[in-house]
């Protein structure tokens, strides 16, 4: 009889017999803590719809300025073209002499190709689309000097790598004048930095309103259910029992309402598409404007929910140090 109990003893406390004890015990808690966290939202249901529009609005002025920056990028890539250096040789440069100034521009690194006009294929060329080609027999001599369009490489076109190369070029000996065209490119690039450095300060202003809305909303949640963490306080809960429904809490409103900030913002480019769609064939081009992709869609809910997560814990912590049971 004692071996059969010491037996069954052992039985009992056999590691597997812990693990699922274990298991079963966390599988407890953590559906407490959900079913704690829900039954707390639609406890109140207006106060937790107004906190999650205010997510998502807080959310959606930086998605909607990342949406202008994704989309100014992409039309600077589509409209403008390559930047060029167009170079204007001597007048006093024989067809040869220009041949070998060609052959310097060709071996500059950061030159991708050079597009060669003598002095007669220029005068053609204006005299072809001028309509000023009696003006020109007019004249004894040929006006125009020999050009050179200059193609910079990919990593030499923004506007600093741009204006070295431009350098580079005006010290070649027979060459007399470098324009770039680089004012709207410059432009541009510009204007869509700015846009970039706009949405991350908006970005950065409203994870900090982010983390000041949910933290409150825990604060109230915690306010609002006291008692019921003085009892489990007095009964030996443990501060992470205590603490995960509203860490739940913040996590879900975060999600939520980076959810609905994709309602919106997806709303805002279906009812601009349109009218963007009408200005560029009045420029007579195609340019669709694109919202947030599903990768980034996800990441801004991923992100959404990991700072509701740590306002949370920030509220919480907080509280439960401060706390006596009564």
């Amino acid at each position: 009889m004692a071996k059969n109990v010491r037996h069954s003893t052992k039985k009992a406390l056999s590691p597997k017999s812990k693990s699922k004890s274990l298991k079963g015990g966390w599988r407890v808690q953590w559906r407490y803590a959900w079913k704690s966290t829900l039954s707390d939202m639609l406890r109140q249901p207006l106060a937790t719809l107004l906190t999650i529009m205010v997510i998502a609005i807080s959310l959606t002025l930086p998605s909607v300025f990342y949406i202008v920056w994704k989309n100014v990028n992409q039309a600077a890539v589509q409209w403008y073209p390559i930047p060029q250096l167009t170079v204007y040789l001597d007048k006093s440069l024989n067809d040869n002499s220009a041949r070998q100034v060609i052959d310097q521009l060709k071996d500059l690194d950061g030159v991708k190709s050079v597009n060669y006009l003598s002095r007669e294929e220029a005068v053609n060329e204006f005299r072809a689309w001028s309509g000023f080609a009696s003006a020109l027999d007019m004249l004894e001599e040929n006006p125009l000097p020999a050009v050179a369009i200059v193609s910079p490489k990919l990593n030499f076109q923004d506007p600093q790598a741009l204006t070295t190369l431009r350098d580079q070029v005006s010290r070649i000996a027979g060459i007399e004048e470098v324009k770039m065209d680089e004012s709207w490119f410059s432009r541009l690039t510009a204007l869509t930095a700015l846009i970039g450095r706009i949405a991350a300060v908006i970005g950065v202003l409203m994870v900090v309103a982010l983390l000041l809305v949910i933290g409150n909303s825990v604060r109230l949640s915690i306010f609002s259910r006291r008692e019921t963490i003085n009892v489990m306080k007095l009964i030996g809960a443990t501060d992470g029992f205590i603490l995960r429904p509203f860490l739940n809490g913040g996590a879900l409103l975060g999600m939520l309402g980076a959810i609905f900030s994709l309602i919106l913002s997806s709303l805002l480019v279906w009812k601009l598409s349109n009218v963007v769609t009408e200005v560029a064939s009045v420029f007579g081009t195609n340019f669709k404007l694109y919202g947030l992709g599903w990768d980034e869609s996800l990441l801004l809910v991923l992100i959404s929910g990991m700072i509701g997560w740590i306002a949370a814990w920030f509220a919480t912590i907080q509280h439960l140090r401060r706390f006596r049971p009564e």
